[in-house]
């Protein structure tokens, strides 16, 4: 599978993503899981826009991401919304080395890990259970930042 980077970021396409990230991991394509109940919340056409033109974007059901990216070509970056958008891709085989968390912002009943990371009891047992995978994983807003190892601040 040609995923290069794999994150965990709410904001979804921002500054971070477009000036640091993609031109430092060498990015041909932005893959972002979108279930078809938050679909209506997902303004594709925006993120069309916040993406400079040399990116592709696609934005797909979570069932269709593990396939579509199994036979990709494209250097992949894969954007989520959530730590629960990463539970379907991993049930139909999707396998990734290291996840980098961007931003999860403040929610009701969150504790602060970091700069702009919150998590509930649920993203902590996705944590626990994704470290237990050997998943590394990461907080770090761009590249040039301290990159902070989530399993030791569990």
């Amino acid at each position: 599978m040609p995923i290069v980077f794999a994150r965990v970021d709410d904001r979804l396409i921002h500054g971070q993503i477009v000036q640091a990230w993609l031109p430092e991991l060498n990015i041909d394509e932005v893959v972002i899981p979108c279930p078809r109940e938050r679909e209506n919340r997902v303004n594709k056409n925006l993120l069309r826009l916040s993406l400079p033109f040399e990116y592709e974007l696609t934005v797909m059901e979570p069932a269709r991401c593990v396939g579509y990216m199994s036979t990709s070509k494209k250097r992949i970056f894969l954007l989520m919304g959530s730590l629960q958008d990463l539970d379907p891709l991993l049930e139909d085989g999707l396998q990734i080395k290291s996840l980098n968390i961007g931003g999860m912002h403040f929610k009701e009943g969150a504790q602060k890990l970091a700069e702009n990371v919150f998590l509930d009891a649920t993203d902590k047992r996705t944590l626990r259970i994704l470290t237990d995978l050997g998943i590394d994983i990461e907080t770090r807003a761009v590249p040039s930042s301290k990159s902070v190892s989530v399993k030791d601040t569990l």
